[in-house]
């Protein structure tokens, strides 16, 4: 069943994340947004965790992980992906609103809530090649 179209791969290209692989895998290429996704997020609740004065990383990492939730959302194939990718754009929209009102109030514990959920994600992902 596909559950995603073949969008990810430019918009992927374009983004500012680190591309591990030069191939235009479609699974590769969002297994490789799922993990920047985690190690972004990871990074993001560290710094408010630690109360980490490095607005740099912070900003990065925020700006990165909005931008690999929006691939995500975006590489969804609703026609061919049915109640599977409906789910999947449930769980992205949680995540992007987590991040965004943790971010707002610089919560750790709210950043933090997104990683199960992604690591599941990346799980499922992993688990359907």
């Amino acid at each position: 069943m596909i559950i995603m179209n073949y969008l990810p791969t430019q918009k992927y290209r374009e983004a500012n994340l680190k591309i591990k692989s030069e191939n235009d895998n479609p699974y590769e290429i969002v297994l490789d947004v799922l993990n920047e996704l985690r190690n972004n997020i990871a990074t993001l609740a560290y710094c408010f965790e630690t109360d980490s004065g490095i607005f740099d990383i912070r900003s990065k990492s925020f700006s990165k992980s909005l931008t690999a939730i929006y691939i995500l959302q975006k590489s969804l194939d609703f026609d061919k992906g049915g109640d599977i990718a409906n789910n999947l754009f449930d769980l992205y929209e949680f995540c992007r609103k987590s991040l965004l009102s943790g971010y707002k109030e610089k919560s750790h514990d709210r950043i933090s809530k997104i990683l199960p959920v992604i690591d599941n994600i990346l799980d499922g992902w992993k688990g359907i090649k």
